[in-house]
Order: structure tokens, then sequence, then C-alpha cells
């Protein structure tokens, strides 16, 4: 329930996106096949050097189980590539991702048979010639989705938005995908989970709300915002951001984080939430007389306690000390 808030305008498959390659469904699969193929290769090639070479036959299996031994890492990294976790993607491991993409393996089938309409169309017409030496990772031109219209539309100049919008609806490329710094989600799926946002602003805006209701379209809009500019959608800052806004904001970073319902993360414990809602504090992003009445008041300790699995004791120690400029300023909740 928590992830789909405000997102229903966000395709499943983005939202619930665990993996870098997942879809409609986890295409390492795909590239597990692939390595069956080398695997299998690798086979061949041992049998038919013991029949060239018969005497040779310790020397062919040493090899073969060298390779093989090889081909086992390379999947096992790659696996890993594909997991999106939250610490970044070194760039020597891109460039490993990078150098494994271009190993060749043999396709004999036309992978043409069975698209789509559209499949066929982003795929081209050439006719190909088969055997086809392809790379093991591939950004190929299907992979990529073109817009149809116009994210924003007309009339949308006044919503005051100020966010990139990529060229490409979406990237499936597997390189595109599995260079993915942090996280499983790709510049294409950050701006489709951000359209929501764009959104909301659309539907909330053209309704007849009652003047007591008049600020519910921006509110509902703000919660992606930060006070040093570096949010979404219209990358407001400090006094552009009224006090409920920012509660907002805190808020919804603290369910963010401490959710157990994410497919691509475990839950954070609600400790590990406030040392990170502190580190946002400490770079200007979230108010800090906010964040410390969220602590003094021991909201955070009712929301854990009504909606997180955490031992209530566990949570109630916390010494929020260690986050409060003048401890002793605030009255005990």
């Amino acid at each position: 329930m928590h992830r789909h808030s405000g997102k229903i305008s966000t395709p499943e498959h983005v939202v619930d996106k665990g993996t870098k390659l997942e879809t409609i469904y986890n295409r390492i699969h795909e590239i597990r096949t692939r390595f069956e193929v080398l695997w299998r290769d690798t086979e061949i090639l041992y049998l038919q050097r013991c029949l060239e070479q018969p005497g040779q036959k310790a020397q062919h299996q040493q090899e073969r189980q060298r390779r093989q031994q090889q081909l086992q890492q390379d999947f096992a990294f790659i696996a890993a590539c594909n997991e999106g976790r939250e610490a970044a993607m070194t760039a020597a491991d891109q460039q490993r991702l990078e150098a494994l993409g271009r190993t060749t393996w043999q396709r004999h089938f036309d992978d043409r048979l069975g698209l789509s309409l559209a499949e066929l169309k982003r795929s081209g017409e050439q006719p190909e010639t088969l055997p086809a030496t392809e790379p093991l990772l591939a950004d190929k031109p299907w992979h990529r989705i073109e817009r149809e219209k116009p994210v924003l539309g007309r009339g949308s100049a006044s919503y005051g938005l100020a966010i990139h919008i990529p060229k490409y609806l979406y990237n499936f490329g597997e390189i595109h995908n599995l260079k993915i710094a942090r996280g499983t989600l790709t510049e294409e799926d950050r701006f489709k989970v951000a359209e929501h946002v764009i959104n909301t602003i659309k539907m909330l805006s053209k309704l007849p709300l009652p003047k007591e209701l008049q600020r519910v379209p921006r509110y509902a809009s703000t919660h992606h915002e930060r006070l040093d500019g570096t949010g979404y959608p219209r990358q407001l800052q400090n006094d552009e951001l009224t006090i409920p806004e920012r509660i907002i904001a805190l808020a919804d970073i603290f369910e963010a984080l401490t959710a157990p319902d994410r497919p691509y993360k475990q839950g954070k414990s609600v400790r590990e939430a406030l040392d990170i809602l502190y580190d946002e504090v400490q770079r200007g992003r979230l108010d800090q007389d906010l964040f410390e009445l969220f602590l003094t008041s021991g909201v955070f300790q009712r929301y854990a306690q009504q909606f997180l699995a955490e031992e209530p004791d566990i949570v109630k120690a916390i010494d929020i000390s260690q986050y409060l400029r003048h401890p002793g300023a605030w009255p005990a909740a």
C-alpha cells in the first residue's frame, strides 16, 4: 500500500522494479541462457580438441575447467550488478561490465520471430545473416522506446516545473541498466516515477476545490522538494517552501526509508532512518527545527509502533540527544 500511494499513474513494472534488468520479468534469465550457450561451447571445444589431440587430454581438461570457472565468476559478477545495491557501483566494476559485454556468442535463430508490430518497427526491416555473432550484453535499437506525445502538453508553463525530461520514454538496454550507479532505476525510470508529481499537479489543479482546500494541489506536489533546491519538480528552496510542505517532505522520506514493502530494498531500521534524516538536515535539505520536533514529540516512535515490526523497546531506547543542537531546550515527549 505504501509504495503505491500517489503513484497510480506510474507503471507497476517501474514502481516494483526490484532488479536493474526487471521489466515485467527479470531479464537476468536471458543472460544466464547465453552463459549456458558459452558453457556448452566450451564442452564442444574440449571434445573437438580431444579428438584432434588425444594425447593432450589432461591439458584440454584443465583448459575446459579454467574456462568454465571463469564463466561462473563472470555470471556471478553480472548477477551481483543486477541486484542494485545502495552502495555506488565503482568505475572499475562498470569497466569490467562493459568488457564482459563485448564477449561474443553465436545465435542461430532469427530474433525478430514472434515480435510485436511495435518491436518489429524498432528493430528495423533489414534481413540478417545467420548464424549471427552477438555481444553477451547488448543495448539494441528496440530497447529504446520513443515518446509518442509530449510530457507536459498545453497550459503547463504555469506549473513552474524545473525538471529534466529524458529523451526516451524507456531504455531497456542491458548495459544501460546494469551500469546504474545506485539502486535499480535508470534515468528514464526515475523520471517516470517523478512524473507522478506532474500528473498530481495536472489532476488536482483542475478540480473545483473549496477555499479551505485551495492549497491541496501545492501540498501534494511538493513532497519531493528540498530546502537546497535539489528536489523536484520545481526545485524550490528555503523560503519558497512553507511549514506544511517541509513537514510533508520530512515525513515522506521517513516513511520511504522504513517501509517494509519495497521490492528493491529492505526497510531500514528506525535508527538508520533517523541517521539519514539527520545527514539530510546537515546538508541543508531538510528543516532542522521540524526534524527536532519530529524527534522530541515522539511521532517517530508512535509511527513505528503502529506501522513497523521493529521492537518497541529498541525504538524507545534510541538516544535522540545525538541529533539535537540543544538537548535540554526540548521538553520530554
